[in-house]
């Protein structure tokens, strides 16, 4: 073999090993979601749907994943100043879409309206003949509620996370509160819940999928991950990453 070839694959090696260590900042809405990703109290490593989606892609070094923590809305302004690399979110939630760039849909993300008290099969939010609270999280958007806070049927009473808000719904601080079904499933498992009863709208307020997003010049990564993304569903073992965090 001749030496400019041997130079060639040394060269080519070492680009890979290279390439494969850059770390990639992956930011996490403090305190997490779960069941997509959290830290419990004894945990050091963050847990959930995400983080095992990408566990194969992390030990085969495919990519170098670490996860951080922040706030939401600081969360988004460090993707746009290139700060952070890739947060999960919904492509639809974004303030600037046409910014960023979004993986295949993980999965679908269903929101809906729970209370103490079983809704109505007739139950709308148009029907609503007085100032309603609703138990919401801070930073973040719900673009099918907002005309509903325009026009104050609606108030928003914010907490900084999904288990504050369904303390603040129990405590009746708030008429309704928000989550998505995932959540929602995950927080009523938990031991501190599990005696209570809660109860779901019957129709969802929104459903968008559910991305990992990732600043524009990470193309090559966005291609991993979706192919990974593909794998994963084509073989079932996303749905059962799914099922073991929810059931």
């Amino acid at each position: 073999m001749k030496l400019t070839t041997l130079l060639f694959l040394a060269s080519s090696f070492v680009s890979c090993v290279v390439s494969a260590q850059i770390q990639l900042k992956f930011i996490v809405n403090h305190p997490g979601s779960p069941p997509y990703i959290y830290k419990t109290t004894d945990a050091d490593n963050y847990l959930g749907i995400i983080p095992d989606v990408l566990k194969e892609l992390i030990e085969t070094n495919q990519l170098n994943i670490r996860f951080v923590s922040n706030s939401r809305i600081r969360s988004e302004n460090a993707l746009y100043q290139g700060k952070i690399d890739l947060m999960m979110l919904s492509h639809k939630w974004l303030k600037q879409p046409e910014k960023l760039i979004a993986t295949i849909p993980i999965l679908q993300h269903r929101s809906f309206l729970y209370g103490v008290e079983e809704f109505s099969e007739q139950f709308s939010l148009k029907d609503i003949k007085s100032i309603r609270k609703i138990c919401t999280r801070v930073g973040f958007n719900y673009p099918n509620l907002e005309p509903y806070f325009q026009q104050n049927m609606l108030n928003r009473i914010d907490s900084s996370s999904q288990v504050t808000m369904l303390r603040m719904l129990y405590k009746g601080r708030c008429d309704y509160a928000i989550f998505n079904e995932n959540n929602a499933i995950s927080l009523m498992i938990s031991s501190e819940f599990k005696e209570k009863k809660l109860y779901q709208g019957k129709s969802p307020i929104s459903t968008v999928p559910l991305n990992i997003i990732l600043r524009p010049e990470l193309t090559k990564e966005k291609r991993i991950l979706d192919l990974h993304i593909k794998k994963l569903m084509k073989s079932g073992e996303l749905q059962r990453i799914i099922n073991h965090h929810i059931q």
